[in-house]
């Protein structure tokens, strides 16, 4: 049980900072064009954009983690390689496929708008590949001493 709960909360933290950085992304492609927003605005925007976008990035990432970590748990289980990189790597790895089949598939240019440049391609990378790495971390069994 304790590690679904972990499993959730990895998937709601690498969402929650994806759907952050797409909010702040966007205000300040909208400031470009039209100035400054007011503070009060922004919040407003984040606050909407969590309760919106973040359940939506949610049902994107959680296959894609659950996916990946059982992929890196495999991997692991049969190289000496580092975990929490190897964690981090094959889940950036399988966002980013999937992103790509999303993208094909999408009616409009890209689902995620995050995911229009390269750079923020790379950021919703690492949101996932954190949150994975997260779920790595406070997953494993500890004993107390």
């Amino acid at each position: 049980m304790r590690r679904i709960l972990v499993f959730l909360l990895a998937v709601l933290l690498a969402a929650s900072a994806g759907s952050v950085i797409q909010s702040l992304v966007n205000l300040q492609a909208i400031a470009a064009l039209a100035g400054s927003i007011a503070t009060a605005d922004q919040l407003s925007t984040l606050w909407f954009d969590l309760r919106h976008f973040m359940p939506v990035l949610a049902a994107i990432f959680l296959p894609i983690m659950l996916l990946s970590l059982i992929a890196a748990r495999l991997l692991l289980n049969r190289t000496p390689l580092i975990k929490a990189p190897t964690v981090f790597a094959i889940t950036a790895l399988a966002t980013w496929l999937a992103l790509s089949v999303i993208n094909q598939l999408a009616p409009m240019p890209t689902l995620i708008a995050l995911n229009r440049t390269l750079a923020g391609t790379l950021m919703l990378l690492a949101c996932s590949g954190l949150g994975a790495v997260f779920y790595h971390y406070f997953s494993r069994s500890r004993s107390v001493a």
